[in-house]
């Protein structure tokens, strides 16, 4: 029987391989053949009304496959195109400037079948149910690394742990406090050493109030891995949770997680994804929170899944459980690089174990609040991941599938965008005020090939990413990053163990409106365009022979100014007064007041959004307030338990809105056992995540994206410059 199976794969074999060259051979064949313009127009404007009309379709499987492939043609197409009849030689530095641009497009043409492969068939992974019977229930360690976090931010991270649905007796909960180091106790500087013993003493009594364990080390090495290395020494549980400082648990965080563990013992991760509370510095600045899809969205619901598949998709370093064998295996959680959990699951799947992502955002975290903290945060992701590709690289580790190597490549090497980007932003200026000559087509082959190839760049983003991502808004994110990071970059290139693990700063509060002081650079990067398209204007007005070349670059030009005044309006900071962002929900309650615990009045409202801090309901009446010796209350169904519990609360602001009255509410909180209820209630129902997720998610269409992302650009870059006339100028 084995013979025949053998004889007949070897068969299939025969027939697919000459199959396989036959039509990479005729593909190679039609992407390379020479025709003329007007042909080729006709070629690729069928190509992309058929774009159009498969987009109706995206949810097929061989639909998808198609898209990507009349996609990957048309990319080709200019590809061949490009190396073929583009690149002449004129003069050298001509020559130097057309290769260099050349070199940025091979780039964005890698990426572009990268991101085809990873997201060719997302995996739609479910939860896998616990068994009923609750002694297979493996024990799990709940670990939470901190390093500098203020008090007030680890108290909630630690009481949403203690909410966690799963029996006591097989979780444990251990803060791992990196603040109060020996090292830092016993440091000469004596601001530091005063500070360490304050933060040990109140997270000492903090963790004792709420029976969570205490753990630190002697001395801050190896950062965030080494503070969980240190840690494995004292804890002993089969499973670990590990949660950022400022990640807060939802209630059913491991009930959705750890049957993985338990159906498939080869698991080592189940990755969840990250959700954040409030927007990072650019949605916020630009007013695009809530409006369009979180920047993070694309990787989380999309690539995370698309890796998945392949058996790829890797520890993001919070907001997931591990399998404390699979730790052991490799010596504990990798620091080589600053991106210890990438590393960490790259090893792994070397040594086969499996991974799965389970998109259902099972955690609440803040991002940074400020473009600098930002900055911090990408350009530490920026030099661990070229760390691991020159350190760790998938294509000379042993035991990775050829899948698992082209999914983990793909992530690396998306970290070199900022040289592309940068020569992208600067190539308009060295033609039109330098002179060089350094994209040799006329408007005919530009409209026949170069069209073509952008609107099938453009469509493809939108047919995979269009719910999560917006068009445009990777250009704004990119070009803010590449100014910066493309140092940070440079650096591992020239030494790869130079980088040093850089906390983000959390909880910010900006008192007043103010200028970024990372914005420098961009203002000599605008002054730059401004002038190549004034020049780019003049020398399409004054030389007609070449005014098709001129006319296709002064329009490159113009978008990079448009990109730039976004990221100018993204660098006018916006105060921030408000340290617990506030959560859209739509809660149905009664607002309640009681005397002696018995009930004397009961109204009905909604509450619209909540937050640590309080709430804001509506009601459609005047609520009573409470006299002496009363107390009101908020009266809503817990979701889970479907008991009625009470939060007390006080009113602050009272007002009128149409035909509703708003209330602004805030929480009296008597103690920790009623602050850790209250974090329940606030951060303890993951489906309120979700929701918001799905209300994030609109795809207004390719067309109104444009503008809205061009409007909105154009709109907060000329504030941005108002708000420096009227600050530096007219005071």
């Amino acid at each position: 029987m084995n013979f025949i199976v053998h004889q007949g794969s070897q068969a299939i074999n025969s027939i697919l391989l000459p199959l396989f060259f036959i039509l990479s051979g005729s593909l190679l064949y039609l992407v390379n053949l020479r025709i003329d313009v007007y042909g080729q127009a006709f070629v690729t404007l069928a190509l992309l009304v058929s774009l159009q009309l498969l987009r109706n379709f995206k949810y097929h499987a061989f639909v998808r496959v198609l898209f990507i492939a009349i996609s990957s043609f048309l990319v080709l197409r200019y590809f061949f195109w490009r190396i073929n009849y583009t690149l002449s030689y004129h003069d050298f530095w001509s020559f130097i400037g057309t290769i260099v641009l050349f070199l940025a497009e091979l780039y964005g043409v890698l990426m572009f079948f990268f991101s085809a492969f990873v997201n060719i068939r997302p995996l739609r992974r479910k939860s896998i149910p616990l068994p009923a019977d609750k002694s297979l229930w493996p024990t799990i360690d709940i670990i939470i690394p901190s390093y500098d976090e203020p008090v007030e931010l680890v108290k909630i991270t630690l009481a949403a742990a203690t909410n966690i649905d799963y029996p006591t007796d097989k979780l444990k909960i251990y803060l791992l406090d990196d603040g109060g180091t020996t090292q830092k106790l016993t440091t000469n500087n004596e601001e530091i050493r005063q500070a360490a013993h304050r933060r040990v003493n109140e997270f000492k009594q903090l963790c004792a109030a709420l029976n969570v364990g205490y753990l630190s080390r002697e001395r801050n090495i190896n950062a965030k891995a080494g503070n969980m290395n240190a840690a494995l020494k004292h804890i002993h549980g089969q499973l670990i949770l590990v949660l950022d400082a400022d990640h807060a648990p939802a209630a059913d965080i491991l009930t959705k997680t750890v049957g993985s563990f338990v159906q498939d013992d080869k698991v080592f991760l189940v990755q969840t994804p990250h959700f954040f509370l409030n927007p990072d510095p650019i949605e916020k600045n630009l007013g695009l929170f809530h409006r369009m899809p979180s920047e993070n969205l694309m990787f989380y619901r999309s690539i995370q899944r698309g890796l998945d598949f392949w058996q790829s998709s890797f520890f993001c370093g919070s907001a997931a459980v591990l399998r404390r064998k699979a730790i052991d295996e490799v010596g504990g959680f990798s620091g080589v690089t600053i991106t210890e959990d990438s590393e960490t699951a790259l090893k792994l799947h070397s040594l086969g174990w499996k991974s799965h992502y389970i998109f259902y955002p099972l955690i609440a975290g803040l991002q940074p609040e400020t473009f600098n903290s930002f900055m911090i945060q990408r350009m530490r992701w920026a030099q661990g991941m070229v760390q691991n590709f020159i350190l760790n690289n998938p294509l000379r580790m042993p035991g990775l599938r050829m899948e698992q190597r082209l999914s983990y490549l793909s992530n690396m090497i998306f970290w070199f965008f900022p040289f592309a980007r940068l020569v992208f932003l600067t190539a308009p200026g060295l033609y039109l005020c330098f002179n060089l000559k350094i994209y040799n087509a006329n408007m005919e082959e530009f409209i026949s090939y170069t069209v073509p190839y952008l609107l099938a760049l453009m469509l493809i983003s939108h047919f995979l990413f269009g719910k999560d991502r917006w068009v445009f808004v990777s250009e704004i994110y990119e070009t803010m990053q590449s100014l910066f990071s493309v140092r940070a970059v440079w650096a591992v290139l020239k030494n790869p163990h130079q980088p040093q693990f850089a906390v983000t700063p959390k909880m910010e509060t900006l008192e007043k409106d103010f200028i970024s002081p990372l914005s420098r650079p961009f203002y000599g990067l605008i002054v730059f365009t401004v002038v190549t398209v004034a020049i780019g204007i003049w020398r399409f007005w004054i030389d007609p022979d070449h005014r098709s070349l001129t006319g296709i670059t002064l329009f490159w030009a113009i978008f990079n100014l448009l990109v730039l005044l976004a990221a100018l309006g993204a660098l006018y900071e916006h105060r921030q007064r408000r340290v617990s962002p506030r959560i859209p929900v739509n809660i149905h309650a009664f607002w309640v007041i009681k005397s002696c615990n018995k009930i004397i009045q009961r109204w009905p409202v909604t509450i619209k959004d909540l937050s640590m801090g309080g709430m804001s309901l509506i009601s459609q009446r005047e609520l009573p307030e409470a006299n002496q010796g009363q107390c009101s209350f908020i009266e809503v169904v817990d979701t889970r338990s479907q008991k009625k519990e009470y939060y007390p609360v006080s009113r602050v602001t009272h007002f009128r809105q149409g035909e509703h009255l708003i209330h602004g509410l805030k929480f009296n909180c008597s103690g920790l056992n009623e602050f850790v209820k209250i974090v329940r209630f606030v951060h303890g129902d993951s489906s309120r995540w979700i929701l918001i997720q799905e209300s994030e998610s609109n795809n207004p269409g390719l067309l109104k994206t444009m503008i809205i992302m061009i409007r909105t650009g154009f709109y907060y870059g000329l504030s941005h410059i108002k708000y420096i006339v009227n600050s530096y100028f007219l005071r």
